[in-house]
């Protein structure tokens, strides 16, 4: 079934809380900006999601919005490929629009909230011992990124600086988690480097306003 029908099943208040909460769980499966079970905690700062009808609307609220905005975005993304296979004669998108396409990333009016609990939450798990993290090469990298994702959490506002750092440390980070095979959850080395370069992406993604992409037929940014 599609989002909009779960969606539905979610604000109707003919069903039972608990087939309310399982269409809540069925539309984060189909729309899950940081994968099911991180999506899922997000949403649980909402209230009790799974047993509380006011707080699965509420949650489904949060994650309309951010799939609104997404959907927005892949719009414009085709248009905008459009005019540039006809204009500019560019066939393959730029690298920006892939690691965009492929960003762990919460789009939408609700991304710094998002992204600053997320690290948050994630910045507060815990650690492996310092052997283990020399044993796995990630000592360097433990310190790189929480000395950027400390900036970052000091004012409730994106930092452009840790971004910036955070986005040149990604190529390592994302070859790190593949080679220790990183999990989401647990407190090993393996999973560490996945948490590691989540926090890293989440920063680099909260920038701020972006600047429009310009125009092929123009060389200027759109309005």
């Amino acid at each position: 079934m599609s989002f909009t029908v779960h969606a539905r099943r979610v604000r109707d208040e003919r069903l039972s809380p608990a087939r309310r909460g399982a269409a809540l769980s069925s539309a984060v499966v189909l729309y899950r900006p940081f994968g099911f079970t991180w999506t899922h905690a997000y949403l649980s700062l909402c209230g009790d999601t799974r047993r509380d009808p006011r707080a699965m609307v509420t949650a489904l609220e949060v994650l309309e919005r951010s799939r609104t905005a997404r959907t927005a975005e892949w719009a414009e993304f085709s248009r905008r490929r459009t005019t540039e296979k006809h204009q500019a004669h560019r066939r393959t998108p730029s690298a920006a629009d892939r690691a965009r396409a492929a960003a762990l990333r919460w789009p939408g009016p609700d991304l710094h909230h998002a992204h600053r609990v997320m690290v948050l939450r994630w910045s507060c798990l815990p650690t492996p011992t310092a052997p283990e993290l020399r044993r796995e090469g990630l000592t360097g990298l433990e310190r790189a990124v929480m000395t950027q994702v400390d900036a970052y959490l000091a004012t409730d506002r994106p930092n452009p600086g840790a971004a910036a750092v955070l986005g040149g440390l990604l190529p390592r980070l994302r070859e790190t988690a593949a080679r220790t095979r990183g999990g989401r959850t647990g407190s090993g080395p393996a999973a560490r480097a996945d948490q590691l370069r989540m926090m890293a992406e989440l920063v680099h993604w909260d920038r701020g306003p972006e600047p429009q992409p310009a125009d092929p037929a123009t060389g200027s940014a759109r309005p």
